[in-house]
């Protein structure tokens, strides 16, 4: 009597069972596949800052140590107190340091595609500042295009222009200045110094149109006007240089607005500096102004807990956006003579 054998297959419980431990470890690999992407996204931003550090020096090390800067017209007091003649401007002209540090970061072609003698948004110069430079573009920054509109050309002119965005600025220091003086931002106690305090010694009011209220900032780098290695009296190891800014437009509104500012554009000489005392990945309400004010935007990232900056040395650091006001402000300026515990 001969017996016929059984089907071999899964039966539907099987079928289940297998499905929902495929599930499972997919739950427990996703995460872990997430961050490996952001930690490769964060030290791709990192290389870039890295970059820029070697950009300045170089260029520092071809100029006597004045490192690339700033051309903007710089005119207050009645137009007596100009910057557009100094710098060989055109009427309206105006130059972002990174522009000026093209060369030394893979953009020689695009520098000597430039006509300097015109305007930066005019002609050929507005096909040159529309290309996206990859290496100015953090890859964490997934909020926003590589080619942005809209924006400014200059600290004068805010008309909207299509141009190539930048996700790092060069340090102003710890000031209250035009453009970067969000008055949202809290004073913090410091005691007896008072450095906090906006219009103090500490954080000093600059008018950034005016080239004789330069000397006021008191970071690596100045609205216009160019700055040497020598200035850095607290040391390039202990001063930075360049920072992630998202140039998120941010406000008091919810939920908060991670859309593009009008000065994110790597030709623009506004765009390419940014203020620390305005603080690292802001997001309070309560030290934020209107929506879409662009003064507050600041040190930021879409990495977890902190942002990078490169210091004057050219050595990348992360930090924690709980650091010490203490530590921000003495990174920020360059002449405090500030013992950087970090």
């Amino acid at each position: 009597m001969s017996h016929r054998g059984r089907k071999s297959g899964f039966t539907l419980v099987e079928l289940l069972v297998v499905i929902a431990i495929i599930g499972v470890l997919v739950g427990l690999l996703l995460p872990a596949v997430q961050a490996a992407r952001e930690a490769a996204r964060r030290n791709a931003c990192s290389n870039n800052l890295k970059q820029i550090g070697l950009s300045i020096a170089n260029y520092a090390d071809r100029s006597e140590e004045k490192m690339p800067f700033n051309k903007d017209q710089a005119m207050c007091n009645g137009g007596n107190d100009t910057g557009r003649f100094m710098f060989q401007l055109s009427n309206d002209g105006a130059w972002s340091w990174i522009v000026a540090a093209l060369p030394f970061m893979e953009g020689s072609d695009i520098y000597n595609a430039f006509d300097f003698k015109a305007d930066a948004y005019s002609g050929t110069n507005l096909i040159q500042a529309a290309r996206p430079l990859k290496n100015l573009l953090c890859p964490s920054n997934s909020s926003m295009t590589a080619v942005r509109t809209g924006q400014a050309a200059s600290y004068f002119n805010w008309n909207g222009y299509t141009m190539g965005g930048t996700d790092y600025v060069g340090s102003l220091g710890h000031v209250n200045s035009g453009w970067k003086d969000c008055g949202a931002i809290p004073t913090f106690p410091d005691a007896p110094l008072n450095r906090f305090v906006p219009g103090s010694a500490g954080t000093p009011w600059v008018n950034g149109e005016c080239m004789l209220e330069q000397v006021n900032y008191n970071g690596v780098f100045k609205q216009v006007g160019p700055r040497r290695l020598g200035d850095i009296l607290d040391g390039t190891s202990n001063s930075i240089a360049a920072f992630e800014d998202m140039h998120w437009r941010g406000g008091n509104q919810t939920p908060f607005d991670y859309n593009v500012t009008a000065d994110s554009a790597w030709v623009n000489p506004n765009a390419t500096v940014g203020n620390l005392r305005n603080l690292m990945n802001n997001r309070n309400p309560a030290w934020q102004q209107g929506a879409g004010d662009q003064r507050c935007h600041g040190w930021s990232s879409n990495h977890t807990g902190g942002a990078s900056a490169v210091k004057a040395d050219g050595s990348v650091q992360f930090f924690s956006e709980s650091m010490d006001h203490i530590v921000r402000y003495g990174l920020a300026t360059i002449k405090g003579g500030e013992q950087v515990n970090q």
